[in-house]
């Protein structure tokens, strides 16, 4: 194919293949729900997940760090279970933010969000699942 021209008349150099943020948890051995990886998490909150060293950065902080840049790629390749993960929380983290756009005060953010966290949602192989087939169904509603 001829390179598209530069207005300029020089030729225009291809398009620069930015890579997506991956986990630094990847192949970290964990369980694993839908083939995302369960893994460690600072937090006092009971739940399936191990906890985490709080000297250490946890998936969690991978995602905020990660957010911005993550956000803007279309294409993402999985590398493994802590990639999918990351995916996740990353499309968790958009709502919450979209959540808030219209909160007012701290105490109605808390509120918002706390909803956010305990309503029905869709799983892998649900209509409406937003990521397609990057997730396997669960082999039952219990890992879902």
């Amino acid at each position: 194919l001829p390179r598209p021209r530069d207005p300029c008349g020089g030729s225009a150099p291809p398009p620069l293949a930015m890579p997506a943020y991956h986990s630094k948890l990847v192949g970290v051995e964990a369980q694993e729900a839908c083939s995302c990886a369960i893994l460690p998490l600072k937090t006092n909150c009971r739940g399936p997940a191990p906890p985490g060293v709080p000297s250490e950065e946890d998936i969690i902080d991978e995602t905020l760090t990660y957010f911005r840049a993550n956000v803007l790629f279309r294409n993402f390749e999985v590398k493994g279970g802590a990639d999918r993960t990351l995916i996740y929380l990353t499309l968790y983290t958009h709502q919450c933010l979209k959540e808030m756009e219209r909160v007012t005060s701290k105490q109605q953010a808390t509120r918002d969000l706390g909803q956010l966290a305990i309503r029905a949602f869709v799983i892998p192989g649900d209509n409406g699942w937003p990521l397609g087939t990057l997730f396997p169904a669960p082999a039952n509603r219990a890992e879902g």
